[in-house]
């Protein structure tokens, strides 16, 4: 069951599942923050023009919802990839960002947090172990399996067992907006053949795709068995989240943590 929460003057949904095994996590609104316009107001991200300032501004009463110091957080370079980091400390903010689209920690002093505006979005939490992940799955992370890919570093890494581990898909761009080109669906029908008619959005003249249930099926073929879609396109309520195609590039990007801390 997806909750909507409004506290701080922010805006943000949770997975009930989640929040039952005393998971923070959130993924917040484009309300409430301090960044003007193209990017108002909550932007968490200085990679579409606006600045340092108003980005750390609006981490920080991110954050400040949990209890949660902004210095425990890590938070990566998405390039699009399948790359998947461990973390076992906060990041050091002097340091170089590492380039990766899944970030994966066992260690309760340590908020993941990352950032979107159209590409999938997904939770995951080893209740066994105690292990927790986000990543970020645009249409390349969908195609390169990036989901398969966190599982697999969780039970390699962590001895996770996939059965263990519970996924929430967060808000993104849905099925009736995903519009793709020839060259795009192609890398659809390879990474999925077996699954297409599952995957594909029902439109008589366009090529479009669901990334809510390629991901989800992803998870699924990697044994995980509990996986909640919120279904929120981004694209269709743009009043309350960034959207890269719905702004035509001009916007900011939204922000998801998740924390094991008390």
């Amino acid at each position: 069951m997806t909750l909507i929460i409004e506290r701080n003057s922010l805006k943000y949904y949770q997975f009930e599942s989640f929040n039952q095994l005393g998971i923070k996590h959130g993924f917040f609104t484009r309300h409430g923050g301090v960044s003007p316009a193209p990017f108002n107001s909550l932007n968490m991200a200085t990679t579409v023009g606006d600045t340092n300032e108003n980005v750390i501004e609006n981490l920080t009463w991110m954050f400040d919802c949990f209890g949660l110091d902004l210095s425990s957080r890590y938070d990566g370079w998405q390039v699009h990839s399948a790359t998947t980091i461990c973390v076992d400390r906060p990041r050091d903010v002097r340091s170089r960002t590492i380039r990766c689209d899944a970030l994966l920690t066992d260690k309760a002093d340590v908020t993941l947090v990352m950032r979107f505006g159209d590409c999938v979005p997904v939770l995951l939490y080893d209740r066994k172990l105690r292990i927790a992940g986000v990543y970020h799955a645009g249409w390349m992370g969908t195609v390169k399996k990036i989901g398969a890919a966190a599982v697999g570093n969780m039970t390699k890494v962590y001895g996770s067992d996939p059965a263990n581990i519970i996924a929430g898909i967060g808000p993104s761009i849905g099925p009736d907006h995903f519009e793709v080109k020839q060259d795009v669906a192609d890398q659809f029908i390879k990474a999925f053949p077996k699954v297409l008619d599952q995957i594909r959005a029902d439109h008589p003249d366009k090529i479009m795709f669901n990334l809510w249930e390629a991901n989800r099926l992803t998870l699924a073929d990697a044994g995980v068995r509990e996986i909640e879609v919120m279904e929120v396109c981004t694209v269709c309520n743009k009043q309350d989240w960034f959207s890269h195609r719905g702004d035509q590039g001009k916007t900011g990007r939204f922000g998801v943590l998740i924390s094991m801390a008390e």
